[in-house]
Parts: structure tokens; C-alpha cells; sequence
């Protein structure tokens, strides 16, 4: 998967997430309003709601509840201190014999307009607002009576305009409920049209017009949304442990601990959720209805979260199958196995310690009876058991060390029995026999290396001399005119031959010296761009006679690497000696200098003009060229003497082959 591009799985697996709940919700919501017996004669006939009997319902209980009001009021002397409204008190005229008119508001607000009246006390109360303007009864009496709807009793007589209520059973029941002595009041009651406070009247109404839509269509969305969320599920489970960049499982910590301990950390998690949906209690005012609203998004959000996660690592604890390998039962099983292979070990520890426990038991029985040698025994067996402790503990640590010090490269260990007990005496013998057969092999290693370059050396040396002589004659026989083509070609081809098995000898000697380290090196601080743009200069001319475009790419600050310049530049003019034999005509030859992670990058990129049917390991020996002729310029050398120079200077020389695409990255500490 390309690192460039997004992760698609991933992507459609969190927008499923987002989905699936939205979903489930209307689903849900779905079912319940099919279930709802509430009208179900009323919504199939499509009847208008205030025809229903939920509104009488409604409707009724708002009257009952502004009776309450009342009661509760003139029942705590007039105190508005006791309810959760306020009270304004208005003198009226003498009219209708009513002295005062309360208005009580409803802090939520209702849709039923009241106006009650009691006769007994010549005093009237009311929700209307108008009532605070005016000193006339009448005027409020006919602010409630305005309303096209509306439902009056008084003297056991009911008047009203809604059909629904004209059985007074609705309201004459809960009046009685609060009061028997409601015959001494007169209710004059209406209601707003259209509905403008959000009262149970305006709830009811909302959600029976949601099921006048959704009901006939319920049969329709089941299934859709059913299939949806089956459509859901494997998109969230093909996107789960997706990583962009990766094509494998990506798993974190804590898809590697147990199971069980990751179902109790979610199922923490979860229970936080539920604290911020349980404090939630008053939501009278606007205040605390939004936090309480706040608050619950928040717990159910949680909650989801806290599933998602351990979904999630079920899912992909399943497809990596670790699953079973992460349970509290298979953690016990390892634990057992691991125990059943040192049974020997155990064995001696077990016998060890019921002989332990058997003396101490007996050394404390003896102090009863005998009590100077109860008490010798007891100190004698746990002295001497101390001291075996001390020394096998000492044991141990010596074994440690020995093993780190062969780890870290150090073979002259001389480890002596004698400080050992039981199996470490062993083990120090078998680490001792190791490090003398490691010190050994690395002798022998550095004797060879040392031979074949002294070999090479001594070879290359007795080559140079007849070969200088081949080419001083041939460049004497070239002086003296031979006529003859044939002549003259002969003698280009020993002048051309003899020059290519110098250079063969000469790199010879560098690459056994580079490889063997015998090299002295003078390490300074080296411009890296003003470098590269002299090696650029230098090859000018060759990349123009093979109409190659070189394309650098440096960054805006100077960049600095610590490395010798001659042997730097011997490495870079190696890379672009092999550019220019085996790049091919007319193509584009790409130098990027990346400075990242306090790290210089310096990149050459080209296309090869022969196929590349060689792997990396290949290529990087001695004597292999990326191509199967052998009769190109070159001896093979240059990339295995500039991988060897380049490390000698505490570097890094990689080669990567993507078709005929050749790339080589040398990489250097960047020196500030």
C-alpha cells in the first residue's frame, strides 16, 4: 500500500461507526412508534389530533394541574415561596362580585388558557398575562373565552367546543382526586392555536404527527435500515487493524495484554459513561436542561467508546489469532508448560524446601524438649542454608557477567570452576570453552584478511612492473610510425588493454586495502553541497557526450558531514563514474542531498541502460557488474570499494534495484 494514499478500509470503517448508531436510533425509534398502541384507530384513519383521545387526555391534565396550582397555593395562605412560579396580584371592580385576580405563571409555559374562579373567596386566578393590565374581570374572562376551542365547567355544567371533552368524566375525575369541593369553582379554560409552548400538549402532538408519517412506512424502513446495518458490520470488521503503510494487522499494547484485563479497563471506561448519566437529576430550568443534555451525550459517548474498543480488539486479537493466546486460561497453561520443562530443577527446589520446612519444624520441637540443641539446629541449618543462598546467588552473577562481557566482544574470559557450585560449574566451563574458541576464530579471521591483502598487495605489485614495461613499449612502438592498418589497430588494443588491467590492479589494491581497513584516514568537516558540486564539474562533459541531464537537488542551508575529502570523493566519483558507463542515452540522472533526523541523505537515482537481472547481494560483491556482458568498461570494483570506504568513515552505503530503475543512498551523521 502506498504510504501517500489513505487507508480506505480504515476510513469507510470509522465513517460506518459514525453510521451505525444513527442508524440503530431510527431503527429503534421505528419499532417503538409501530408498537405504540397510542390512536392506533386514529392514525390509520388519519384523523386530526385534537380529535384524539391523547389530547383529551392531555388537555385534561392540564386543567387538573392548574386546579392543583391553585389548591396548593391558597392552601400555604397565598405563598409563592412554596411553588416554583410567581404571583402577581391584581385589583379588579366590583363586577361580578371579584375582589382579586392572581396571575400565576407556569414556568414552562402552556397552551391552555385558564381562568378559575373561587366562589366562595370571590377570587380568581389565572395564566394569562393580560391580567397584570387591566382592573376589569371581564376583560380576562374574555381573553380566555377568545379562543376558538375552549372547555368551561361550572355548577356541574360543562360547555365546550372539543368533542373529546365533552364527557366531563375526562376532568371531573382528577378534579375530585385533589378536591371534593371542586363544585366551588368555575374553570373557564381554551386553547392556543397554533401551539406555542412546548407543554405536554405540544409533545403529544409532535409525536403523533411523526407517526402519522412513519407509521404507514414502517413495514419499509425496517428492513432497509436492517440491511444497512448488516451492510454495517463487515466494513467495520475488514477496517479494524488497517494502517496505512501496512498491508499486515497492526496491533498496539493493548491488543497484547489479557483479555480479561482489557474487558475490565473498557468496562471502567464504560462505567465512567454511566456516572455522567446518573448525576443528571434537575433540568427544570435552561441551565441544567442543557448540561444535563450535555452530560448524557457525553456518558453515551463514552460508553459507545469504550465498546468500539474492546470490539475492536476482540476483532483483531480474532484475525491475527492471538485470541485464544491472550486469555487468563492460556497465560495459566504457558505457565504450567514452562514449569513442566525445568521439572528437574523444581523438583530439587520442592525436595529442598519440605527438608527445609521439616528441620525448622523439628529444630522448634526440640526446644521444648531439648532446648540448647533445638536451638543449635536451628541456627547451624539456616546459617549454612543462608551461605548456600549467598554463594549461589554470587554463582549466578559471575555467569551474568561472563555472558555480557562475550556478548560485548570480549573472549579473554577465564572463568575458574572452583567459584562455581553444582550445574554453574558447567555452564562457567562451557562459557570459558566458548570464548576461547570465539578468541580463536577471530585470530584466524584477522590472519586470513591479513594474508589475502598482503597476497593481493604482493601480486598487484609483481603485475605493475611488467605491466609498465608492456605499456612504455607499446607507447615507444606507437612513436615509430608502423605503417600498416592491421599494425596499428594491434597496437591500440595492447595500448587500451594494458591501460584497463592498470586500473584493474590499481582498484584491486584500493579494495583489499578498503575492505581490510588498512587505510589512514583524516577525518575533517566536509561541505556536502560544495562536494557534490565539484564531483558535478567533474562529470560534466562525460554525462553531456552520453546526453545525460543531471538534476540536483540542494537544500536551502550549507549541510556538513565529518569524513576524509579524498576518500569521500573517490566514493562519489565511483557513483558517478558507474552513471556515466551504464546510464542510459538521453535519460535523467537525479542527485537529492535530504538532510532528516540530524542525518544526511545523499541520493542518486538513474535508469540503466541494460536490463538489471541481478539481485542487490549480487551486485555488491567484487567483480560483478549489473549487466551480463563482460565487455563493458570496468572492473566490478567500484561499488564494493565505495560500500567499504563509505563504512570505514562511519557511514552508510545502500543500493536499491525497483526494475530499471538503479538507486544508491549514502547516508552520514550530520556535524553541526
Amino acid at each position: 500500500m502506498d504510504n501517500n494514499k489513505i487507508c480506505i478500509p480504515r476510513v469507510l470503517k470509522n465513517t460506518a461507526y459514525v453510521l451505525a448508531p444513527i442508524i440503530l436510533i431510527i431503527l429503534i425509534f421505528v419499532i417503538a412508534c409501530l408498537s405504540y398502541p397510542m390512536e392506533r384507530e386514529a392514525i390509520n384513519n388519519k384523523e386530526n389530533f385534537i380529535e384524539t383521545n391523547i389530547f383529551a387526555e392531555k388537555y385534561a391534565s392540564e386543567i387538573f394541574n392548574a386546579f392543583s396550582s391553585v389548591k396548593h397555593f391558597e392552601q400555604n395562605n397565598y405563598d409563592s415561596s412554596s411553588l416554583p412560579f410567581f404571583t402577581y396580584e391584581t385589583e379588579v371592580n366590583d363586577n361580578k362580585n371579584i375582589k382579586k385576580i392572581y396571575y400565576i405563571t407556569d414556568y414552562y409555559g402552556s397552551n391552555v388558557r385558564w381562568l378559575i374562579i373561587n366562589k366562595e373567596t370571590k377570587t380568581a386566578y389565572t395564566n394569562i398575562e393580560y391580567s397584570l393590565g387591566t382592573s376589569t374581570f371581564d376583560d380576562v374572562k374574555n381573553q380566555v373565552l377568545s379562543e376558538g376551542k375552549y372547555w368551561n365547567y361550572n355548577n356541574s355544567k360543562l360547555d365546550t367546543t372539543i368533542n373529546k371533552l365533552k364527557n366531563v368524566e375526562y376532568v371531573d375525575i382528577r378534579l375530585s382526586q385533589d378536591s371534593k369541593d371542586a363544585n366551588n369553582y368555575s374553570i373557564y379554560t381554551s386553547l392556543l392555536d397554533p401551539l406555542e409552548a412546548p407543554d405536554s400538549i405540544y409533545q403529544a402532538k409532535v409525536l403523533y404527527n411523526i407517526l402519522l408519517v412513519i407509521s404507514p412506512n414502517a413495514m419499509y424502513l425496517i428492513p432497509i435500515l436492517v440491511i444497512i446495518l448488516i451492510i454495517l458490520v463487515p466494513i467495520v470488521v475488514i477496517g479494524i487493524g488497517k494502517k496505512r503503510g501496512h498491508t499486515e494487522i497492526v496491533l498496539n499494547w493493548f491488543d497484547k495484554i489479557l483479555i480479561e484485563l482489557a474487558c475490565f479497563i473498557d468496562l471502567f471506561i464504560g462505567s465512567i459513561g454511566m456516572v455522567f448519566i446518573a448525576v443528571v437529576s434537575d433540568t427544570r430550568d435552561m441551565l441544567t436542561f442543557i448540561l444535563g443534555i450535555t452530560s448524557i451525550g457525553i456518558g453515551f459517548l463514552i460508553i459507545y467508546l469504550a465498546c468500539i474498543h474492546f470490539f475492536e480488539t476482540v476483532v483483531k486479537r480474532i484475525k491475527t489469532h492471538t485470541f485464544i493466546k491472550t486469555t487468563f486460561i492460556y497465560w495459566i497453561y504457558k505457565k504450567v508448560k514452562a514449569l513442566s520443562k525445568n521439572i528437574k530443577l523444581n523438583n530439587h527446589f520442592i525436595a529442598y524446601f519440605i527438608l527445609y520446612i521439616m528441620i525448622n519444624i523439628l529444630s522448634v520441637l526440640l526446644v521444648f524438649g531439648t532446648p540448647l540443641l533445638g536451638i543449635a539446629l536451628f541456627v547451624g541449618f539456616n546459617t549454612w542454608t543462608g551461605m548456600t543462598l549467598v554463594k549461589k546467588i554470587e554463582s549466578n552473577t559471575n555467569v551474568k557477567k561472563a555472558i555480557h562481557e562475550l556478548y560485548d566482544g570480549k573472549t579473554d574470559i577465564n572463568l575458574n570452576e572452583n567459584d562455581f557450585c553444582n550445574e554453574d560449574k558447567k555452564v562457567a566451563k562451557e562459557i570459558h570453552d566458548i570464548a576461547g574458541g570465539l578468541s580463536n576464530a577471530i585470530e584466524e579471521r584477522l590472519k586470513s584478511e591479513r594474508l589475502k591483502t598482503e597476497l593481493i598487495t604482493n601480486v598487484s605489485h609483481d603485475i605493475k612492473t611488467p605491466l609498465t614495461s608492456i605499456i612504455n613499449y607499446v607507447d615507444l612502438l606507437k612513436k615509430e610510425n608502423i605503417k600498416g592498418e592491421k599494425a596499428n589497430e594491434y597496437l591500440n588494443i595492447l595500448d587500451n588493454k594494458s591501460q584497463r588491467l592498470k586500473k584493474l590492479t590499481e582498484d584491486l589494491v584500493e579494495a583489499s586495502k578498503a575492505s581490510s581497513g588498512a587505510i589512514k584516514l583524516d577525518m575533517e568537516k566536509l561541505n556536502v553541497n560544495e562536494l557534490i558540486k565539484q564531483v558535478s564539474g567533474e562529470f560534466e562533459d562525460k554525462f553531456k557526450s552520453h546526453n545525460l541531464e543531471e538534476i540536483v537537488s540542494f537544500p536551502k542551508d550549507e549541510l556538513y558531514i565529518e569524513a576524509d575529502s579524498r576518500y569521500m570523493y573517490r566514493v562519489l566519483e565511483n557513483m558517478y563514474s558507474n552513471i556515466a558507463k551504464y546510464a542510459m542515452d538521453g535519460t535523467r540522472v537525479y542527485i537529492d542531498i535530504i538532510d532528516e533526523d540530524d542525518k544526511i541523505f545523499i541520493k542518486l537515482k538513474n535508469v540503466s541502460k541494460q536490463k538489471l537481472n541481478i539481485s542487490v547481494d549480487e551486485l555488491m560483491q567484487r567483480f560483478v557488474r549489473g549487466e551480463a556482458s563482460r565487455n563493458t568498461e570496468g572492473s566490478g570494483l567500484g561499488l564494493s570499494i565505495a560500500r567499504s570506504l563509505t563504512e570505514l568513515q562511519n557511514g552508510k552505503f545502500n543500493i536499491y534495484l525497483d526494475g530499471d530503475l538503479f538507486k544508491v543512498t549514502i547516508e552520514f551523521e550530520e556535524k553541526k
